[in-house]
């Protein structure tokens, strides 16, 4: 009696094709109660049994590897079918969901997904070679050309990771895992991820400078067929690949993708063995790649980077029977290790379903666990069930932003206002300075008139001379020379009105690139006839290089004349101080004159870095605290304002200078002004 060949589906069908011996007689399939699909061939019938495998190497490996386990379970359970399906991560997940069909064979990061999502009973998982028969030898390797610079995973920041799929659980998610204990935050450490998709070899081939063909790989074959023979003498049966299928040549599984890439890929990502299981099919040479971080335990002939994670599992849908999936649990258990079935499966055999706690901890702590909700989701349950506190607190937030809203509005207007009175405050202080620059000319009203006198007086004389030479009949010629000096005397005289000009109009503040020595020299003449009547000597002192500075021209010659003011009143009182003292014991006045020479030194040190000024005079010195003198409407004169030190720190800040007013050491006092310097006279 002939039995249905073993066919192979590469996806999932509603309504499945059967193939059968040559010379049987095939009844249509029909569609039992449970759920069962039934097919008939020469009186017999056989149950059919779906089995969805993850297609991790492609259609031609998947069925080398499991189609022996089909043959297996078809000999320990009479009148059965089993039909393999080579399957991707999404169409085993959408024939689970669909429930087309019976069985799963996965790796298990899916299995939990699957698990959580769907309703799945695990039967038993598969037993690992390598690791004295354990149920452990999933993970991850990171592998990258043996020749590279790169020696562990922190090797690769910012380089280009090659993996199968962002959710490949031994391709990928159990490496992230790892690295995340380390510290690392693989999607970000790296410099890009490219996932090529299934199958699995062709990361290797591109890391290693291989480009993918559809005939590069044994494990692609648009049609393959293998002869095998049945336990039983009259049952012969071959693995058949669909030709009208799309996964005949695997390209449903990105190889067009893969084919596309640039052989750039720094490192990639394999499950654990599948380096050494290409190198025992002569497909690639181990020894052109390495293994980074190899954390393999003793015995266990694979390299791992990772961790090792509970092996494959099989699992029964809702689409199958109990009874079934108990014949099925018992087969897979009665698997004997030397079996061809566990030999091609690469293990040794089957055990129970060992727990998946390590995988379920993995996903949860990489965010990804089927179970885990979203933060917004919790918060819209408790939102739903506390309605009143919902309600209270979206108030206080309201609340609160119009309370928000009120104080920008506060702030806001206060800064204008604040802006408005800033800027009075600056035109009340630019008023200020004018009123005193008008004190200051009214006080030098004297000295002045005595500088504007003598040149005018040397006017009238030459001009009384040219009039006695031309009575006398001088040619013109011979007053050249006369009206030359008139000239002179008119350039003088000009140049003190146009001092006395600047000073007393209003200007803003603007500072030009000029030479503080000049303006020393320019200042002064204004005070010499106060200095010439009260015979105080005064000595200008330069060293240094001098450079060009950006100065406030008029403040400065403001800031001059009320230290040299100040200094000349300080001397004037010294000396009328010891003028009293001698007549109050006798002491001639002459001679205590002469002990006492009024004198007001400027000192002008261009340094490297800074401008240093320092005004020093011979008078009575300081009455009170520094500080206090600087305070405003603060003087120790009668009819003194108090303003002039403190207009002379506000012009010493407004060049970013330090104004400071100290003793001086042989009595008297010193004031220094110290300005930075600016580059080249940059403003």
């Amino acid at each position: 009696m002939a039995k249905p060949q073993d066919h192979t589906e590469p996806s999932v069908s509603a309504t499945p094709t059967l193939l059968v011996a040559k010379g049987s007689v095939v009844a249509e399939p029909s569609e039992q109660p449970n759920n069962e699909l039934i097919v008939q061939s020469n009186n017999e019938s056989y149950a059919v049994v779906d089995v969805g495998v993850l297609a991790i190497r492609g259609y031609k490996a998947t069925i080398t590897r499991w189609q022996p386990l089909m043959r297996w379970l078809e000999t320990q359970i009479p009148n059965s079918y089993f039909r393999l399906h080579p399957l991707s991560l999404d169409e085993l997940a959408k024939g689970v969901e669909t429930q087309e069909l019976d069985f799963v064979i996965t790796n298990p990061g899916q299995s939990v997904l699957l698990a959580r999502q769907y309703s799945l009973s695990w039967l038993a998982t598969l037993r690992s070679p390598l690791n004295h028969g354990a149920a452990m030898q999933v993970g991850s390797a990171l592998v990258v050309r043996a020749d590279s610079a790169y020696h562990t995973l922190s090797d690769l920041k910012g380089r280009r990771l090659g993996i199968v799929s962002t959710s490949a659980f031994g391709g990928y998610l159990t490496l992230v895992y790892e690295a995340q204990l380390k510290g690392i935050d693989l999607p970000r450490f790296v410099g890009d991820i490219v996932p090529l998709g299934f199958p699995l070899d062709n990361l290797l081939y591109q890391l290693g400078g291989r480009r993918f063909t559809a005939h590069a790989s044994p494990n692609i074959a648009p049609n393959v067929e293998q002869a095998t023979t049945d336990t039983s003498p009259d049952v012969s049966s071959s693995i058949s690949a669909n030709p009208d299928s799309t996964l005949d040549s695997d390209l449903d599984l990105n190889t067009h993708h893969q084919v596309s890439q640039a052989d750039t890929l720094d490192a990639v990502v394999v499950p654990v063995c599948q380096l050494e299981q290409m190198q025992r099919e002569g497909l690639i040479d181990i020894a052109d790649y390495r293994v980074l971080d190899n954390q393999a335990p003793a015995g266990f002939h694979c390299q791992v980077s990772t961790r090792l994670y509970p092996n494959w599992s099989m699992a029964k849908t809702n689409r199958a029977s109990q009874s079934l999936a108990k014949s099925v649990t018992q087969a897979l258990l009665a698997l004997p290790e030397d079996h061809l079935a566990a030999k091609a499966a690469d293990s040794a055999g089957w055990t129970t379903a060992v727990s998946q706690l390590a995988i379920d901890q993995l996903l949860k702590d990489l965010d990804m666990h089927p179970l885990q909700t979203p933060w917004w989701h919790n918060a819209w349950l408790w939102v739903k069930s506390h309605q009143q506190w919902a309600w209270f607190v979206l108030g206080i937030l309201v609340l609160l932003n119009v309370y928000h809203f009120w104080l920008e509005y506060r702030f806001s207007r206060r800064g204008r206002e604040l802006l408005n009175t800033q800027r009075q405050l600056s035109e009340n202080r630019m008023l200020l300075e004018h009123a005193q620059r008008i004190a200051i000319v009214g006080e030098l009203g004297a000295s002045l008139s005595h500088e504007l006198n003598q040149p005018l007086a040397a006017i009238g004389h030459y001009c009384h001379g040219a009039e006695v030479r031309l009575q006398r009949g001088s040619t013109p010629e011979e007053l050249q020379s006369v009206l030359t000096l008139i000239q002179q005397e008119v350039t003088r005289a000009d140049s003190i009105i146009s001092r006395l000009r600047n000073l007393m109009k209003k200007r803003p503040i603007s500072k030009v690139p000029c030479f503080l020595h000049e303006l020393i020299q320019d200042t002064t003449p204004l005070l010499a006839y106060e200095f010439e009547r009260h015979q105080i000597n005064i000595g200008i002192h330069i060293t240094g290089t001098p450079y060009l500075q950006p100065l406030d021209e008029v403040g400065m010659q403001q800031l001059l004349l009320n230290l040299l003011k100040n200094a000349a009143d300080a001397c004037v009182q010294q000396r009328e101080l010891m003028q009293s003292e001698a007549q109050g014991t006798g002491q001639d006045s002459a001679t205590q004159q002469q002990r006492y020479t009024p004198t007001i030194d400027i000192e002008l040190d261009y340094q490297q870095s800074q401008i240093l000024l320092s005004i020093t005079d011979n008078g009575v010195g300081l009455s009170s605290e520094a500080s206090q003198l600087m305070q405003a409407f603060y003087s120790t004169k009668l009819e003194g304002l108090g303003l002039g030190l403190v207009i002379c720190r506000d012009i010493v800040d407004s060049h970013s200078g330090h104004f400071k007013l100290d003793s001086a050491v042989n009595g008297g006092c010193q004031v220094q002004v110290s300005l930075p310097r600016k580059a080249d006279g940059v403003l």
